[in-house]
């Protein structure tokens, strides 16, 4: 008897298992169908595996989804060239979902321009609140306070200033280089040059001082022993943090407590290293806020933090009154300088990483670039923000900065961007026949995209980069010419975002270009850029195939960025 109930009764947990099972899978259906339907008359029409914008989807990215998934994060315009639109549609499985991809230039404009239908999905930042939040991960009210803080930091003086400290820092890593060049074989014929690990210092050196009045000198900021009562460097915290960014935030905090009792391989150790970069750095941070804390009370008007509004704007906002609008806590406050230290120094290093790597593949385009630099600089001297000043020369460097803004045309450091939609709204887009070898693109008619309230759009930079609409069919050429404006040619503004645009566009926009354009004139004014000694035989594509790899992380990241260095006589 008892083995009769004990069947009955696995039986009827089997069959209500399967029923709930079949009630899930039928709910799923029955919700993915209705989604679908409601695209059914847009291009597009896949199924989305994976939030495109989540942190996961970095780590995931170099293997899933593949290349022919919606989602592909290399996919520039493919799909767009597969379905014949600048705007497609798909469905997310797990939620059914819409989720509108964007690479058209006028629609573009509409979303940036528009802050109240269009924003920023807070929830996918708060993992990003290590500290508190900050001017990214907020939005309406908020945002608008954290922005009234900073802006001001990033004024003409300051600007100013960042000429004038990356002239300071270029000039002592080349006393650096020289000394190198000399003790290598082969120091006269060049030397081979990693450059993400430079480039990251150098800007790092930049926002440091300009933004946070720590002048430091690369020699000394190459130290490896950190400062009594410290366990890493300032740099080192700083890179450790960066480097462990997206480890950090998909790793909960139970885990990693957990790993510091259960030893497992590998997620231990890096466990204990992300751990200790995020404490140290926040140690160095809190010694950077009780300085400028000092200079504030007693009202330093020069030197220290008095150069650095940035820092000082930030601090000043912490010691505000109680209950005053540009108020920050003191969690906000550390959230914002992390922010900036972050956004202030990866993004430019990367891009500049990729830069030198195209001036060493495109020859012709450095000596243009050399050109100008030397008619700003003439003589092998070193420069020097005396000799031209920021006014005077940054509008003089037409060239290179055509050339930095083709590099982040074709390797934006944020390819893609999300926005929730909150109003039903309507997007202008425009079919068009791919252009093949010998035939062009085709411009076609013109049709609209009802977006309604509770789907996401995808801002597709990269997409938009690389659509011939805007930039021609030679879209996939390396040619900083069409950044340049003539009396019969301007460049299309509205189809290039790699910082962004409207009033969420990056507020260090011209820090970074001043910063990127000014090492790139003094480094090829100092120095030949040449493809490394075991790739230089190889044919272009397989030395771009080489050098111009790239994966996933905070930003877009180079992983092979080297090049050879060879002093000018």
């Amino acid at each position: 008897m008892d083995t009769i109930v004990s069947t009955a009764r696995s039986r009827w947990v089997v069959t209500a298992v399967a029923l709930l099972f079949l009630k899930v899978a039928v709910g799923r259906y029955l919700s993915l169908r209705n989604a679908f339907h409601s695209i059914r008359k847009y291009p597009g029409g896949r199924i989305l595996w994976i939030d495109p914008f989540h942190s996961l989807a970095l780590v995931l990215a170099p293997v899933f989804p593949r290349p022919n998934q919606i989602g592909y994060y290399g996919g520039k315009l493919f799909f767009y060239k597969e379905f014949g639109a600048t705007i497609f549609a798909s469905v997310r499985f797990l939620t059914s979902q819409r989720f509108f991809w964007v690479g058209d230039a006028e629609a573009l404009k509409i979303i940036t321009s528009d802050r109240n239908t269009f924003q920023k999905d807070i929830s996918q930042y708060e993992a990003l609140n290590f500290f508190g939040p900050n001017l990214v991960s907020t939005e309406a009210s908020d945002w608008k306070r954290h922005r009234a803080v900073a802006k001001p930091a990033f004024s003409e003086a300051n600007v100013a200033l960042v000429w004038t400290e990356t002239i300071r820092i270029v000039n002592k890593w080349f006393q650096q280089l020289d000394v190198a060049a000399k003790k290598s074989p082969n120091g006269t014929n060049g030397f081979i040059v990693d450059l993400v690990s430079p480039m990251a210092q150098a800007t790092l050196l930049v926002i440091s001082a300009a933004g946070f009045g720590r002048r430091v000198s690369w020699t000394a900021d190459s130290f490896d022993e950190p400062p009594t009562g410290f366990k890493l460097t300032f740099r080192s915290a700083v890179m450790n943090s960066v480097e462990n960014v997206i480890f950090y935030v998909l790793t909960p905090t139970w885990f990693s407590k957990l790993l510091s009792f259960v030893k497992i391989p590998y997620l231990s150790s890096r466990a204990h290293i992300t751990q200790q970069g995020f404490e140290q750095l926040e140690r160095h941070m809190l010694d950077l806020v009780s300085s400028a804390r000092a200079e504030v009370a007693e009202g330093k008007t020069s030197g220290g933090v008095s150069d650095a509004a940035l820092l000082k704007n930030l601090v000043g906002a912490n010691m505000t009154q109680e209950g005053d609008y540009k108020r920050l806590t003191d969690g906000e406050l550390l959230s914002n300088i992390f922010t900036f230290l972050l956004a202030g120094h990866e993004t430019s290093a990367h891009s500049l990483s990729f830069a030198f790597v195209l001036l060493a593949l495109y020859p012709e385009a450095q000596e243009k670039l050399y050109e100008e630099a030397s008619r700003l600089w003439p003589g092998d001297g070193p420069t020097t923000d005396l000799d031209v000043t920021y006014r005077d020369g940054f509008s003089k460097l037409e060239y290179t900065l055509a050339l930095f803004r083709e590099t982040l045309r074709l390797y934006p450091s944020e390819p893609r961007l999300a926005k929730d939609v909150h109003y039903d709204s309507v997007l202008p887009a425009v079919h068009f026949t791919p252009g093949s070898k010998g035939s062009p693109t085709i411009e076609g008619h013109p049709f609209s995209v009802a977006v309604p309230a509770g789907s996401v759009l995808i801002l597709d930079i990269w997409a938009l980069h690389m659509n011939p609409l805007y930039w021609g069919d030679d879209v996939e050429e390396f040619k900083p010419e069409r950044f340049l404006d003539s009396d019969s040619y301007r460049w299309p503004r509205n189809a290039f975002m790699p910082f962004s645009n409207g009033a969420r566009s990056c507020i260090g926009q011209r820090f970074a270009l001043t910063e990127s354009v000014c090492i790139l004139a003094n480094v090829v004014r100092r120095y030949e850029i040449l493809v490394p000694d075991d790739l230089a035989t190889k044919s272009i594509q397989e030395q771009k195939d080489a050098l111009l790899k790239w994966t996933t992380g905070v930003t877009i990241t180079p992983t092979n960025a080297r090049v050879k260095f060879r002093r000018r006589i």
